[in-house]
């Protein structure tokens, strides 16, 4: 009987050893806020730029996936994908819910997106995580001023 508590006590223990360890492994990761503007400049593409604070500043490119849904009233639901480009090969790259809703403005929409970080290139080739962004989006002159916050992992 002390043979067997001893044993079972040494498989307890192993066990939370390992669970502690693999609980204590967790991706690195920074917090991410800053301001984006962009511009259409084709049908369901924007370009513009992104500030991420601390003097990083990224190229975006924004592709409409696929036709929106509109709804009863009037919001609009897309797929869109970011391309954050900060040069000399570092990227982030984006898969995103948004939700467009209308404003009193003629072709003003409020826009708040869920953007998954889906990998990058360079320093960002195991980047995971996620953005939040919100701000306006003119349908009209093709005009997007957002803001977002967010973490970037690196998840390799």
């Amino acid at each position: 009987m002390k043979k067997l508590f001893k044993g079972s006590l040494l498989l307890v223990v192993c066990g939370l050893i390992l669970f502690t360890t693999f609980a204590q492994a967790k991706p690195d990761c920074a917090n991410v806020k800053g301001t984006g503007n962009t511009t259409a400049i084709a049908q369901g593409v924007f370009q513009g730029t992104a500030n991420f604070g601390q003097n990083q500043t990224a190229m975006v490119t924004t592709f409409l996936l696929g036709a929106p849904t509109v709804t009863e009233d009037g919001t609009l639901h897309a797929t869109t994908s970011h391309t954050f480009d900060f040069g000399n090969g570092d990227s982030i790259t984006t898969l995103d819910r948004a939700v467009l809703s209308p404003t009193d403005t003629p072709g003003l929409y409020n826009l708040n997106t869920r953007a998954t970080i889906t990998g990058g290139t360079g320093n960002y080739a195991n980047a995971c995580s996620s953005l939040s962004i919100h701000g306006t989006i003119n349908l009209i002159s093709g005009q997007v001023d957002w803001r977002f916050t967010g973490r970037v992992c690196d998840c390799g």
